[in-house]
């Protein structure tokens, strides 16, 4: 994006002149954003058909729209499921720990109460913008800085006009509703230029709205704007690029400087120099020293060597040659650099020609709005009804509203006389045709009574129950699968920050297929590779999606009921064998079955007793064996010992008697 600025005019008019005709363009449909916030809160406000009419307001309101939005709202987060580009055993070992990482991320940065909100901005207006960033301030006893992720309303996102997708465009604006202190500790700023930052959309003088523009530059690197009413905050050409503070006068870095007045300025670091050979989590090492790279040609020199003696002249005189040897240097590395504009846009369901998807809301607004006309008319007819009373004409007796409150003396001849007329109004009609309107609105969403867990007599059986179900739920498939586009998305942005800024090794726990718990590290060395010439570079070329396994959320009694029959079947194995019970509970626990990881402790402890037991006796068994075979052993020499000695005896006994 080119940046002109006019005659006397700053950076700050340019964005901020940007963002407004961004935002004018945007203008209708951040109205009907509005609109659908509205209508999901239950405002009773009828549209009017023709322009111009004053608004109508209806008397009651039945809410489907609140109804059908929360009948959606899962707590479903798809699972990382991480591949490599092109296949090694090592490229395969860092995409297991890439995806072990981001699957700790989930439960880290609170991924439930972001879902929880988000599974109503999606249906209300028709998607949600999730902000990934690398925050430096996240500091633990031995790593420094972390990923942190916002997930923000559509109407705090502006795009570039006439352009759908966030990656494809030139700029894009978000806005924070901030404290003035927290502009203050995040930017350094001044509070005299702080207390300026007043515009309409401030919430009372100690909060500001900050605006971001993220844009690329004419090298299509990604930087960051950032102002608050008529002050600007930053200015941060190429965002992701590393830069290094140090003092113009001592040459030391910023933290190390001891300058009185320091000079301290930035520059722009493109490689990390290897101080020490670098041991990677398999073994490898990256050297301190490699081959000298010029134009992806390694450079070289001639040296001279000896390779032998010529002694034919009873002088040995050495034999040298040349040969080219690579000139050595100290291992450069160079910094990773994040390509991703840090925006990704879930949408509700795809359209053509829209930034977001389509708004359950829109759909069903025309319901809504005749819905909430036939429950204002049926209140209005309801509370204009009533009963009269009826009595002779020559009564002169008072009547009242009180109960047991009067006595009215009548005659068997005139007792037929006094009664009531009901005059209350016919609203069965209206009320069939409310009831038509509102499953209208849920067939043009896909929503079935299975599907809301409410009563439906079309289904006999559990297993016709179930089938019910999921169909309603197929229904809704496509904004599921959305959801796991937006996550695979994420995963990658998240990915690139942690290449870029994760300096120090993250320490990982997962559970393996077995149930039992294992560390793993995730170091950003692993991904460096040398090419054909021998130069570095870091290999970001791993596949991203959702692992549609886990996909399970609301079919948990499904899972359970399959579990049994797969046992009972001997699926596992022999359902009598305390192994297949063993995988019984496993696949139990994976699916969140209450109590099932007490029971796989507790038969994994029998199983290793009984091996235990099992090898002792064994030993012992093999120990008697030993025994029984010396005692045998011992008996055969006995006996030959015996037989010897007769012999012996006999053989005596025969020469004495001159045999």
């Amino acid at each position: 994006m080119v940046i002109r600025l006019t005659d006397g005019g700053s950076k700050l008019d340019f964005f901020s002149g940007l963002y407004e005709e961004a935002k004018a363009v945007m203008e209708e449909e951040l109205s009907r954003h509005e609109r659908y916030y509205k209508q999901y809160k239950g405002d009773p406000e009828i549209d009017s058909n023709e322009q111009g009419l004053p608004a109508v307001k209806a008397k009651v309101v039945r809410n489907i729209t609140y109804e059908l939005v929360e009948s959606q709202v899962t707590s479903y987060i798809p699972m990382p499921n991480v591949a490599p580009g092109w296949w090694s055993e090592v490229v395969e070992r860092n995409a297991k720990t890439v995806e072990r990482l981001l699957s700790s991320l989930r439960d880290k940065l609170g991924f439930e109460r972001m879902n929880d909100i988000d599974e109503r901005y999606n249906p209300i207006y028709g998607g949600s913008v999730w902000l990934p960033e690398w925050d430096e301030g996240q500091k633990t006893h031995s790593t420094s800085g972390e990923v942190k992720v916002t997930c923000l309303s559509p109407r705090q996102f502006v795009g570039q006009p006439y352009v759908y997708e966030v990656q494809d465009m030139e700029y894009c604006f978000t806005s924070f509703e901030t404290t003035k202190e927290d502009l203050m500790r995040r930017y350094d700023a001044d509070w005299a230029k702080v207390g300026e930052t007043v515009n309409d959309q401030n919430a009372d003088e100690k909060t500001a709205t900050l605006i971001v523009c993220y844009y690329r530059n004419d090298d299509g690197k990604v930087c960051r704007f950032a102002w608050s009413g008529d002050v600007q905050l930053s200015d941060e050409e190429d965002f992701f690029r590393r830069r290094r503070s140090y003092c113009k006068k001592c040459g030391k870095s910023e933290a190390l400087c001891t300058c009185e007045k320091p000079d301290i300025v930035q520059e722009d670091e493109e490689y990390e120099t290897v101080e020490a050979p670098i041991v990677l989590s398999d073994g490898r090492v990256i050297p301190a020293e490699s081959p000298k790279v010029v134009d992806g040609k390694p450079v070289t020199k001639k040296m001279t060597v000896t390779e032998g003696f010529d002694d034919a002249g009873g002088v040995k005189v050495p034999l040298t040659t040349e040969i080219e040897m690579p000139v050595m240097q100290a291992t450069k590395l160079p910094y990773y650099y994040p390509d991703l504009i840090p925006i990704v846009i879930r949408k509700n369901t795809s359209e053509e020609g829209k930034l977001f998807g389509q708004s359950d809301c829109e759909f069903i607004r025309p319901q809504q709005m005749a819905i909430n006309k036939i429950e204002s008319r049926i209140a209005e007819k309801l509370l204009s009804s009533g009963v009269s009373p009826k009595v002779p004409e020559d009564y002169e007796g008072d009547l009242d509203n009180g109960i047991m409150s009067s006595v009215i003396r009548c005659s068997q001849e005139n007792h037929h006389l006094f009664g009531v007329i009901d005059v209350t109004p016919d609203i069965s009609r209206d009320v069939m045709e409310a009831e038509r309107l509102y499953d209208q609105a849920k067939r043009i969403l896909g929503i079935t009574d299975s599907f809301q867990g409410q009563h439906d007599s079309s289904a006999q059986s559990g297993v016709a129950k179930q089938l019910q179900i999921q169909q309603g739920a197929a229904r809704l498939n496509s904004k599921r699968a959305m959801k796991n586009a937006a996550y695979a998305d994420l995963d990658r942005i998240i990915f690139q920050l942690y290449l870029a800024y994760a300096d120090e090794p993250r320490q990982i726990s997962y559970k393996d297929a077995t149930g039992r718990m294992h560390n793993a590290t995730f170091n950003r060395y692993d991904f460096y590779e040398q090419d054909a010439s021998g130069e570095w570079y870091v290999n970001d070329d791993y596949l991203f999606s959702a692992d549609a396994a886990t996909d399970a959320e609301k079919d948990r009694q499904f899972l359970w009921q399959e579990a049994r029959l797969n046992f009972q079947s001997g699926a596992y194995g022999n359902p009598a064998l305390p192994q297949t019970l063993l995988i019984f509970w496993q696949n139990m626990e994976r699916a969140h079955y209450p109590y099932a990881h007490e029971n796989v402790e507790r038969i994994r402890a029998e199983i290793e007793s009984s091996a235990r037991i099992e090898a002792q006796q064994e030993q012992i068994a093999a120990q008697q064996i030993a025994i029984d075979e010396g005692e045998a052993r011992a008996a055969v020499a006995e006996q030959a010992h015996r037989d010897y000695e007769s012999y012996l005896t006999a053989k005596q006994g025969g020469a004495a008697n001159g045999i």
